[in-house]
């Protein structure tokens, strides 16, 4: 037994320093420095804590004990840095280390009761309230993924797109263009002994409930308005007293039966404009109008001879999206017509003593202090007093 248990330790020791010798190798064999290597021998970093590091051993014949003695660590080169701790506490150099984050921004600011304000301390629009709905819709596409907008903006999709504009050009028709003094001419009654004829609408006219409207059922201001021509349609009957096979409306009523129409197209999107629409008033027929009758004519706008921009059709950008839109009633997008507004109107009697209408507020070139500032209106002036008064004021009399 005393035997194996020799035999034993002595393999144990053996081997125990067969694998001393190996780490002792492979330690001296990883700091072997290349014959054709040009930079500076790597230094060792001291880890506070940590074991000291094997040195080489100085020669094949030397012991143990001394090839794994602690070497005092090189003295600190001037043309080297120093990383020595550098990962412990020691900043490593700052001109290859990276900046550390700033810092959070604070809370919001509250009040004493530490209620956030209600309003925003900057002034501007946010980039949410610039845009329109085609804007925001466009935004939200891209928002979706990343590789959308790559795709949208790809020549296999603009070339799909710009063959889609054929088909999808919203259609529009000439109209012929009309100042505001030929409208004004307009405004009247009928000249019966020159062949012109009166509204289609008749005692329906709405020069007719206008007046009674504001000035009761037994006025004298109600007429019936003249059948409204077009420029180049009063031209024709000048030259040769000819008049539309058709007997047409005043300009009130086509303006009245214009705006009409758009306010009905605009609330139902399911509008077409090829239906008929009747046109009653208490129950009595004065017949049928379509979407696609309107407009008529286009007026002039913002200039010397046009309307202001108030008293235009408002016409939307959600309407535009519509079936009406972009069929027969495209023309409203793009063309300036007047509106109906009972506050535009005016009564008035001409010299001839006949009643009429005169167009009031909505004349480009008209000044009114709703629209511009107006000099405001001054006392008579006085003379100045004299510097040096001759005469005493008078005294005041003494109470009694």
């Amino acid at each position: 037994m005393f035997v194996i248990d020799g035999r034993a330790a002595a393999m144990q020791a053996s081997e125990h320093a067969s694998r001393r010798k190996s780490a002792a190798a492979a330690a001296a064999a990883a700091d072997i420095r290349p014959i054709n290597a040009n930079q500076a021998p790597r230094r060792p970093i001291r880890v506070p804590g940590a074991a000291p590091r094997a040195p080489k051993a100085l020669t094949s014949k030397a012991p143990l004990a001394l090839a794994l003695a602690p070497k005092p660590p090189p003295a600190p080169s001037a043309d080297l840095p120093d990383f020595s701790g550098a990962i412990e506490g020691i900043q490593p150099p700052t001109d290859k280390a990276s900046k550390p984050p700033d810092a959070p921004l604070g809370p919001l600011p509250t009040d004493e009761n530490g209620e956030r304000s209600l309003l925003q301390s900057r002034s501007g629009i946010d980039a949410d309230e610039s845009y329109g709905k085609q804007e925001y819709a466009l935004s939200s596409y891209l928002k979706l993924h990343p590789v959308l907008s790559l795709e949208s903006t790809s020549y296999e999709t603009l070339q799909l797109v710009a063959n889609l504009v054929e088909s999808t050009s919203i259609p529009t028709k000439e109209l012929e263009i009309v100042p505001k003094p030929h409208d004004d001419r307009y405004l009247r009654s009928p000249n019966v002994d020159l062949g012109e004829r009166p509204c289609n609408f008749g005692n329906r006219c709405i020069c007719v409930w206008m007046a009674r409207w504001r000035y009761g059922d037994d006025t004298d201001m109600a007429f019936i308005g003249t059948e409204f021509l077009l420029p180049s349609q009063a031209d024709e009957f000048k030259r040769s007293g000819k008049l539309p096979h058709t007997p047409g409306k005043c300009l009130v009523c086509s303006r009245y039966v214009q705006t009409y129409i758009y306010r009905c197209a605009r609330a139902d999107p399911t509008f077409k404009p090829s239906a008929a629409i009747p046109l009653q008033a208490y129950g009595n027929s004065l017949g049928v109008e379509a979407g696609e009758s309107v407009p008529t004519h286009s007026s002039v706008a913002n200039d010397s001879d046009g309307y202001r921009q108030e008293a235009l059709l408002f016409v939307d950008e959600q309407w535009a999206d519509t079936a009406a839109a972009r069929g027969a009633m495209a023309s409203l997008l793009w063309r300036p017509c007047v509106k109906f507004d009972t506050s535009h109107y005016e009564y008035v009697k001409d010299p001839s003593g006949l009643p009429r209408l005169l167009q009031h507020g909505v004349g480009a070139e008209e000044e009114t202090p709703s629209v511009h500032f107006c000099q405001p209106v001054g006392e008579a002036k006085r003379p100045p007093l004299p510097a040096n008064p001759r005469t005493p004021p008078p005294n005041p009399p003494s109470p009694a």
